[in-house]
């Protein structure tokens, strides 16, 4: 089990992630001795979403039907089902003798040119442009923005339907605005994308089935 202290935490969380590794997120004042307790008090449900977690990934993976190398043969692409067919230089570039970290790398590229097609299209209603976009797979949030105006972005966002990741491009630029979740942000993420609500709360429904796909090393 991970713990992670957090200046912002008002009070001690505990999550699990789409692989069923838990993190304790503590308040900075928290004692170590309060986390443990914190974490006996939450035994019970800490043992069920675990578990859950686990059979949920081991499902998923069976979804991708890999090949006798274990590479997949399937993947969700922009929130659909797609074949993968490695020895293919075309389009998708899979060397023949190529494993999971080739086609992750095509998912990245794919997820970048999806989200400056996005940050493009947006340029007339930004106060300014965001200075970078990088292309990451970071395990808690599917992106975020910097104080110097770099976006970073999940890779996994390419697995998700196009207006998903348009949803979390655009709650990033909407930061250039407002650097905080402050009602004035959320009527920002509107005015940039309307109706936002539905693919956000997508996102926190089925975003974890993007995180059992090509587990990281």
């Amino acid at each position: 089990m991970a713990i992670r202290r957090s200046p912002r935490a008002r009070r001690m969380r505990l999550t699990v992630d789409a692989h069923g590794n838990a993190v304790v997120v503590l308040p900075r004042r928290a004692s170590m001795a309060q986390a443990r307790a914190f974490v006996l008090e939450q035994s019970a449900w800490l043992e069920r979403h675990a578990s859950r977690g686990v059979a949920a990934g081991e499902a998923m993976q069976e979804q991708v039907q890999p090949d006798a190398q274990g590479r997949p043969t399937r993947i969700m692409l922009r929130g659909e089902w797609t074949d993968v067919v490695w020895g293919r230089h075309g389009a998708w570039r899979l060397p023949e003798r190529g494993g999971a970290s080739h086609l992750e790398q095509r998912l990245r590229e794919q997820a970048r040119a999806d989200a400056q097609q996005v940050i493009d299209r947006q340029l007339p209603l930004l106060a300014r442009p965001p200075t970078s976009l990088t292309i990451r797979d970071q395990s808690t949030r599917w992106g975020s923005l910097s104080g110097r105006g770099t976006l970073s972005l999940s890779w996994r966002l390419v697995m998700a339907p196009p207006s998903v990741l348009a949803y979390v491009v655009n709650h990033e630029l909407a930061h250039l605005r407002h650097p905080n979740h402050s009602p004035a942000f959320w009527a920002e993420v509107e005015r940039l994308m309307p109706g936002h609500a539905i693919h956000r709360h997508w996102l926190r429904r089925q975003g974890d089935e993007l995180r059992r796909l090509l587990p990281s090393a």
